[in-house]
């Protein structure tokens, strides 16, 4: 049976990939390899290789850097947390914890500036008996982009239901208590300041590492993911360590 290391083991995106088409660029978009760790140290910036391509407001295609691993971290103390680059790699992590723990009924706590939600005309579904990991893992990278991952999730029945938390007043009023098997889902584009985009909101930051000190002993696992189209990554690994940080 393989597993997600053997799956995200480092490869490159060919121009067909679905976060290759947002910009249709010719060079190959880099997915790192996952690494299973007990700390968050070990989040390092790739130089080498893009992660993501967008044309800028001159229709001139832009590339942005990332890490060099995704990391999976088991970390004493906190149920697992998924940190990596562009959103829509999610979908396979979710699945894989869910088949292994055989978890149903699960709802998405989705803290982001943006729904996820556009239109995805491709779909897919899953035999809960079966390991389907390869075919979730092709789907999201052939399939999916950082803007349309979250409905085909749950036509699938990856998950149930989708708790939408895209400004900081929603999130300060959420409460969890109805909330019984949940994954937190971070996209630190949520920090961003929303009227200058090159500018960090700080007041985001710290009502997001509140909040979070508050939820994540409820949840069953977490996933963070950096942007890196709208975020610098020297800026968001600090946001890693600042939320992981107890």
């Amino acid at each position: 049976m393989e597993t997600l290391e053997q799956f995200y083991n480092g490869f490159y995106l060919d121009k067909e990939g679905a976060n290759s088409q947002i910009s249709n660029c010719e060079t190959s978009l880099r997915v790192a390899p996952i690494k299973k760790v007990d700390k968050y140290e070990y989040l390092e910036i790739d130089r080498k290789h893009f992660a993501f391509a967008e044309k800028n407001k001159n229709w001139e295609i832009e590339y942005f850097h990332w890490l060099k691993n995704f990391l999976w971290i088991e970390k004493s103390g906190f149920p697992p947390i998924f940190v990596f680059d562009n959103h829509n790699h999610a979908i396979v992590l979710r699945y894989n914890i869910i088949y292994d723990k055989n978890f149903k009924d699960i709802e998405l706590i989705h803290i982001d500036q943006h729904s996820d939600n556009r239109e995805n005309k491709y779909h897919f579904e899953l035999n809960r008996k079966e390991n389907e990991l390869e075919k979730v893992f092709n789907f999201c990278n052939q399939k999916c982009d950082v803007g349309n991952f979250i409905p085909p999730a749950i036509e699938s029945g990856i998950i149930t239901n989708q708790i939408q938390v895209r400004s900081t007043t929603t999130l300060q009023n959420l409460g969890i208590e109805k909330y019984q098997n949940f994954i937190l889902d971070i996209d630190l584009d949520f920090c961003l300041d929303w009227i200058n985009r090159n500018k960090i909101n700080q007041e985001s930051v710290k009502l997001l590492k509140d909040k979070f000190d508050k939820i994540w002993k409820y949840t069953l696992w977490i996933t963070i993911a950096t942007s890196p189209y709208f975020l610098d990554q020297e800026v968001a690994i600090k946001i890693v360590e600042e939320l992981l940080t107890k």
